[in-house]
């Protein structure tokens, strides 16, 4: 584990470096075109009698500018020296393991991709490597088994108290009633701390803000309601241990590689490049990557589980409310839920859509699937469920029986 840790260590100074100096090449292409038509105007502003006072300005500018492209081109010198002298500290370290191997570019990949693929196929030493664990939950139900997964290997290795939970709270106008609770639930049970994090404004505040929604392709509401909120709990966790050398953190996530052909391309462990500095070493663990949607639901009827009875009106995911990774009939069954759970999200975000003026998504606003709801509450009258429906969709009546009596008894 020391030398693989040297070795990730090495690849992220060495990608960090070429980044900054990417970033300083196009800083200084940035910079030395506006000196150049800085210089241009000066010139025009000479030919074509100028007052001596917009001359002098010109000129001052001109000055400026080129001040900046100075300074511009001494960060490009440094970060060059920099990013050379990173990859050959790397090659330094990977010599001894693979002579007359490159380390750059496509080179450092593969290196990375090899270290920390051998790294996830022993999950008992990585648990026990770590510093400190970050399990994101959304309380759903691929959440709860990562969570499930992370906390045995951690208590069977005797480091249970590494363990964090962490809950991103998407606010009452986003996420199904209960779904923080249940979290906290969750981590109670499993006897690890628990923290929630929450964006000011929520997804609605956000929309708004905006004037725009999220949608497949651009999920800012991952990005800034989650993600985004997640990401200051690395520093903070880091400062709190107190570690003299670099931490290692586990920030684990429960996606699943059958729920897209985004997710499928995902590795089991990953070196976060963002996240990660001299001070702390964090890396993306998907422990339930390779599980099933049946899977899932069997791990949860043996370990008797409690998930969210969300699950049982058969809606598949935990997420926002209408989420905009939903099908049109799940949109419309999300719609039927909140009626009959007496809530008025549908009603506030039809206002919400009228207000900004942009529909949810191109060609389907929550109108239209207020309307499609509507229609078929009267054909259908109001949704009916019980307890225990998504285990007997998924796995059975029999798993669905027994994990209903094991938990009134756990109760």
């Amino acid at each position: 584990m020391p030398t693989r840790r040297r070795l990730l260590e090495g690849i992220r100074r060495a990608h960090q470096a070429d980044a900054a100096h990417t970033t300083a090449v196009r800083a200084l292409t940035r910079a030395s075109t506006a000196s150049a038509d800085a210089r241009a105007r000066v010139a025009s502003a000479a030919a074509s009698g100028f007052s001596a006072g917009d001359l002098a300005a010109a000129r001052a500018a001109v000055d400026d500018l080129a001040r900046r492209e100075l300074e511009a081109r001494r960060k490009l010198c440094r970060t060059f020296t920099a990013a050379r002298t990173a990859n050959s500290t790397l090659g330094a370290l990977y010599a001894p393991h693979a002579r007359g191997r490159g380390t750059g570019g496509r080179g450092r990949s593969v290196i990375a991709a090899g270290i920390l693929g051998e790294l996830a196929e022993t999950p008992r030493e990585l648990v026990l490597a770590a510093d400190a664990i970050v399990v994101s939950t959304s309380g759903g139900k691929d959440s709860l088994v990562c969570g499930d997964r992370v906390v045995t290997l951690a208590a069977e290795a005797g480091c249970l108290d590494k363990v964090v939970l962490v809950h991103a709270d998407l606010g009452e106008e986003s996420e199904w009633p209960g779904v923080r609770e249940l979290a906290q639930r969750q981590a109670e049970q499993w006897g690890v701390r628990f923290l929630v994090v929450k964006a000011e404004g929520g997804l609605l505040g956000l929309v708004e803000k905006r004037g725009m929604w999220p949608d497949a392709a651009r999920r800012l509401c991952t990005a800034s309601l989650k993600r985004d909120q997640i990401a200051p709990l690395f520093k903070q966790i880091t400062d709190a241990l107190g570690l003299d050398g670099q931490a290692l953190i586990l920030s684990a996530l429960g996606i699943r590689a059958a729920e897209s052909p985004a997710r499928a391309r995902k590795a089991p462990l990953a070196l976060d490049m963002r996240a990660s500095s001299s001070r702390r070493m964090v890396l993306t663990w998907h422990p339930v990557l390779e599980l099933t949607e049946a899977d899932v639901w069997r791990r949860i009827a043996e370990a008797a589980l409690e998930y969210h009875p969300v699950y049982d009106a058969l809606i598949p995911r935990l997420s926002c409310v209408f989420c905009v990774l939903a099908g049109r009939d799940i949109l419309v069954r999300a719609v039927r839920l909140c009626w009959a759970l007496g809530l008025d999200l549908p009603t506030r975000y039809v206002a919400l859509e009228e207000h900004i003026g942009h529909r949810s998504r191109e060609k389907l606003s929550i109108a239209d699937i207020v309307a499609e709801a509507t229609l078929a509450e009267a054909e259908e009258g109001p949704l009916i469920w019980a307890r225990g429906d998504a285990l007997r969709r998924h796995v059975g009546e029999e798993a669905a029986a027994g994990y209903l009596r094991n938990l009134a008894a756990a109760a």
